[in-house]
């Protein structure tokens, strides 16, 4: 499996590349992958936030309770999150729980760059 997550900066926004699948990893592993997404929450600045899934396959409820939660964090702080790249069984789940209600959802990273500052 590729690395968890990487944190890259592009035109003033925090870009989060996800890894490969997040649906098996282990319990402790994945409290560890949630902790980090939230300490970035907290103090990412400025509070914009694009989750890359360009190389993620598949990601369970658990973790999708962990992007929720690092959601509801960064809005704490004015913040907003994007996700994009979203492909088969992930962009499946993003539109069956509306995520697209909550978050912005794209179909590239420049779009969804773009899209967190303009809003």
């Amino acid at each position: 499996m590729k690395s968890e997550f990487q944190v890259l900066t592009e035109d003033g926004v925090t870009v989060v590349r996800l890894g490969e699948e997040y649906d098996n990893l282990n319990p402790q592993k994945l409290e560890l992958v949630s902790k980090s997404l939230l300490d970035i929450a907290q103090t990412v600045n400025p509070p914009l936030v694009v989750f890359d899934m360009t190389d993620t396959k598949f990601f369970g409820s658990v973790f999708l309770g962990s992007l929720f939660r690092f959601w509801r964090r960064l809005t704490t702080r004015n913040g907003k999150m994007a996700c994009c790249c979203a492909t088969g069984v992930c962009s499946q789940v993003l539109d069956i729980t509306q995520a697209d209600k909550l978050w912005t959802v794209s179909a590239t990273r420049e779009q969804a760059i773009s899209r967190l500052k303009q809003s």
